[in-house]
């Protein structure tokens, strides 16, 4: 049985030997979590999880919980989630490829976009957990980098608050 996830959970993702990396599950969406990683490194015996959360979120992602579940990345305190974290807004094509939506992290609000918006909002795609863990061993130097870890590093200026703040 899988434990009961909750928006603030903060868990390690297993890097090498005793350290890892210091993840928060900051937001949800249907059955998938959006998992924000932090810069740098901790013990995974003491993990310094406030440090962690106060450093800058590298990856931030929307993924399945079968890491989590498994009890692959354990959960090791939980905290509220900052203010800044830069939830992503999201576009998504109604009907036809000429009719775009923003939506926001969480699905509930959209809008139209505009030319711009249609250009340069990523489409919503839900990952398998073991990507993130990829990324971060990648952005140590203990794996390839792959080109698909791009998309896992937040855009600050596509976020949910940014564009929903400017339609109000």
């Amino acid at each position: 049985m899988s434990p009961r996830l909750s928006v603030g959970d903060v868990f390690l993702i297993p890097v090498e030997g005793t350290t890892a990396a210091v993840g928060q599950i900051v937001a949800t969406y249907l059955n998938a979590f959006f998992l924000a990683t932090f810069d740098g490194i901790t013990e995974t015996d003491a993990p310094d999880v406030d440090r962690a959360l106060a450093s800058p979120v590298v990856f931030l992602v929307l993924a399945l919980d079968a890491k989590l579940a498994l009890g692959h990345w354990p959960i090791v305190a939980r905290r509220p989630v900052a203010d800044d974290i830069p939830l992503p807004a999201f576009k998504e094509a109604v009907g036809s490829p000429e009719r775009i939506r923003v939506i926001d992290h969480s699905g509930t609000r959209e809008r139209s976009a505009t030319a711009e918006e249609a250009r340069a909002l990523r489409h919503r795609a839900i990952i398998a957990p073991v990507l993130l863990e990829r990324a971060v061993r990648a952005r140590l130097g203990l794996e390839p980098w792959l080109d698909a870890f791009d998309e896992f590093t937040p855009d600050r200026a596509r976020t949910t608050d940014r564009l929903f703040r400017m339609a109000d």
